[in-house]
């Protein structure tokens, strides 16, 4: 880990920049507006307990958006939903009254206090497959849904993936688009030049690709390690997320918690989003 990193001037750095926009420099802090804030509601907490505290919003991971056939095996059921599954869920957020989020959005609340819609959800896409955006994307619009797409660049413009046309188009639709590794290695076997092959140049390629920098990024398998958190921060990022484990309460903006959604009926959806959050 460089000497010179610390995590919490890397927080405060974000607490000063803010998360939205997506020209937004993440080591850039912006000026305060003289006089701002003058006569308002006290500043919300910053300290690592109210941080941590307001990572409780619920965050859905999906991956494969397409019907099973008899050629999945047990292990990759639960990664697989089909469109009209996604469907039903997706109306059973709206029917609810749940409001979708951006991930921009998400990390502004949980990094300096910043509203949020009532019953606010952050609905997230890893790996670039193909019917993220055949099937997803029409789905999302018809409920006026936005989420975050975590691409791993080793796969664009091959068969059964996304295009880097759909990319872009995904981003100009309103959509997030993050980090997810080249190659969905796991993050905390990096070493040597793997942090520049897995982080930095995957990076740059999708920020080249839809014209802004990449902020938010996902750890291949949900598998964090902290000492990640200096090598994303100088990509560029801002957050990232993991799957299920528990919150480490020191570094709240460095492993945000998400569960993966099988093929569970609407009803079901709703029940685990409330056990779990």
């Amino acid at each position: 880990m460089s000497p010179r990193w610390s995590w919490a001037a890397a927080l405060l750095l974000v607490l000063l920049a803010g998360c939205g926009g997506s020209d937004a420099q993440p080591s850039q802090p912006s000026r305060a507006t003289p006089g701002a804030g003058q006569g308002s509601a006290p500043a919300a907490r910053t300290d690592l307990e109210a941080v941590a505290r307001r990572a409780e919003v619920p965050v859905l991971c999906y991956h494969q958006i397409r019907r099973a056939t008899a050629a999945d095996g047990a292990q990759a059921r639960p990664y697989i939903v089909a469109p009209a599954v996604l469907e039903r869920q997706m109306r059973a957020l709206a029917d609810a009254g749940y409001r979708t989020v951006t991930g921009d959005q998400l990390v502004a609340h949980v990094a300096r206090g910043a509203p949020l819609p009532p019953k606010p959800v952050l609905l997230t896409f890893d790996d670039a497959t193909a019917g993220q955006f055949t099937e997803a994307l029409p789905i999302l619009r018809r409920h006026g849904f936005v989420a975050t797409f975590f691409v791993m660049t080793v796969v664009l413009d091959k068969p059964g993936w996304l295009t880097r046309r759909q990319v872009r188009a995904l981003d100009r639709a309103g959509m997030t688009i993050g980090g997810h590794t080249w190659d969905h290695s796991a993050v905390p076997e990096y070493g040597g030049g793997d942090w520049r092959a897995q982080i930095d140049e995957p990076t740059r390629e999708l920020a080249e690709l839809v014209g802004h920098p990449i902020r938010l990024f996902a750890y291949p398998f949900g598998e964090w390690d902290r000492k990640a958190i200096p090598r994303l921060w100088e990509a560029g990022y801002v957050a990232a997320f993991q799957l299920a484990d528990p919150l480490d309460r020191e570094h709240p903006l460095w492993n945000l918690r998400r569960i993966i959604t099988p093929e569970w009926s609407g009803r079901r959806l709703l029940r685990e989003i409330e056990r779990r959050f």
